[in-house]
């Protein structure tokens, strides 16, 4: 009798992977090959290499087939994508979802799942001394899968932008044993700065605490914008530099020097040191300096919104990540261009443990589903200036471990 059964799974076996798919879990004869089908959408996934129309299969909470034509009767469950296109779930890197904690924080699911993004990273908002909270009530209950960069500060993002700078509460070793200790959710050190020639002394210590803390946890930098070369000097290959396009103020710096027609010269060699470059929405975009820097073909590595209490809809700016990437569609980036820094890069900068930000087969079962709308839209920066944009990116749905979610849509859009 074990022989027949081991039999009949050898023949179950050979005849699932003769059809060209071995993740799938082998099944009785008549049931479903996989458990979710996205029909027909056009597949957009740098990693794989160009977009193409194709289904993509999940079974078992993972990728488990990407290929044209495969059999709807194969899967217990068929979303129709026509017309659509079809990307890894949408990554936000840079969020604060310390929801009813941290100053303006928002719930992740209310920006996660439902607006088509599969994993949140919170910027900062828990330090080391509020983190465990962070993860219990903020990390483990949520459907969207959230990640942290953990604040240098040991108080994180609580009270206002001075103090949490307060070099009093800058504590390297209890950062270091905190991230050691969560290596599964900590993903990165954030280090708040001035960034501004009078604060250097401060912005220092700041850093180089930061330093050795990713030294000694091997996680990488997210760091406020600065232009000063000495701050600069202190990162490295894999460190991350938020918010290029800080409106001009006394307070704060972006990627031009005043009134300057170049990005300045220490910025553009970010890229070949290895430094990467983040949007981080929020309260820093201007839509002159951004429409300067792209006219030199300068665009951040990713795409993320800053996003707090104050900046959803319907009175807010920044709305969601979908709407920050039809911002960029505006600025010039094609549709595959934004959504690279939306999966692919932030994949290669934070190293998540599940494999993220891909449909390669195996990978987890993360999918969003997007439209372009064409028409007449408008998109106003942090000071609401507006600009009107012919083509808009709406989330239909996410997927998130093999399970479909459809969107939902923002009030007033």
């Amino acid at each position: 009798m074990a022989t027949t059964r081991r039999r009949f799974l050898g023949q179950l076996g050979a005849a699932a992977l003769a059809a060209g798919n071995p993740i799938a879990k082998l099944r009785p004869p008549g049931a479903h090959v996989y458990d979710l089908m996205i029909a027909g959408g056009r597949v957009v996934d740098a990693a794989r290499g160009p977009s193409a129309v194709a289904d993509v299969a999940i079974a078992n909470g993972v990728i488990a087939r990407v290929a044209p034509g495969i059999p709807r009767a194969d899967a217990a469950e068929v979303f129709d994508a026509r017309g659509k296109l079809v990307t890894p779930g949408l990554i936000d890197m840079h969020g604060h979802v310390f929801d009813g904690v941290a100053t303006s924080s928002i719930d992740a699911d209310e920006v996660g799942l439902v607006k088509g993004v599969t994993t949140i990273v919170d910027a900062g908002s828990a330090g080391a001394t509020n983190f465990l909270g962070f993860r219990k009530y903020m990390i483990e209950p949520k459907q969207t899968r959230v990640y942290a960069w953990l604040n240098i500060s040991k108080i994180g993002l609580l009270v206002n932008n001075e103090t949490y700078i307060d070099p009093r509460l800058i504590d390297g070793k209890a950062a270091t044993d905190m991230i050691l200790a969560n290596r599964d959710r900590i993903l990165g050190i954030k280090a708040r700065i001035n960034g501004r020639h009078e604060d250097l002394a401060t912005d220092l210590t700041v850093l180089k605490t930061a330093r050795e803390v990713s030294a000694a946890t091997g996680v990488p930098i997210l760091l406020h914008w600065t232009n000063e070369p000495e701050l600069l000097a202190l990162l490295q290959a894999g460190d991350v530099l938020t918010h290029p396009f800080n409106p001009p103020s006394p307070n704060s710096s972006n990627l031009f020097e005043d009134t300057a027609e170049r990005v300045l010269p220490q910025i553009l060699e970010l890229k070949s040191r290895g430094i990467w470059t983040d949007f981080a929405h929020g309260a820093h975009l201007d839509w002159e300096l951004a429409e300067r820097a792209a006219k030199q073909g300068w665009y951040p590595d990713t795409i993320s919104t800053d996003i707090h209490r104050g900046h959803v809809a319907p009175a807010g700016i920044v709305i969601d990540l979908v709407t920050t990437l039809s911002k960029f569609m505006y600025l010039g980036l094609t549709a595959e261009q934004a959504i690279e820094r939306v999966t692919t890069n932030p994949s290669k900068i934070l190293r998540f443990p599940e494999r993220i930000g891909t449909l390669a087969e195996g990978s987890v079962g993360d999918v969003t589903v997007l439209e372009v709308e064409q028409g007449d839209f408008e998109l106003i920066d942090t000071r609401r200036v507006p600009r009107v944009t012919h083509q808009m990116v709406r989330s239909v749905a996410a997927v998130k471990g093999g399970r479909l979610v459809r969107s939902a849509a923002a009030p007033g859009r």
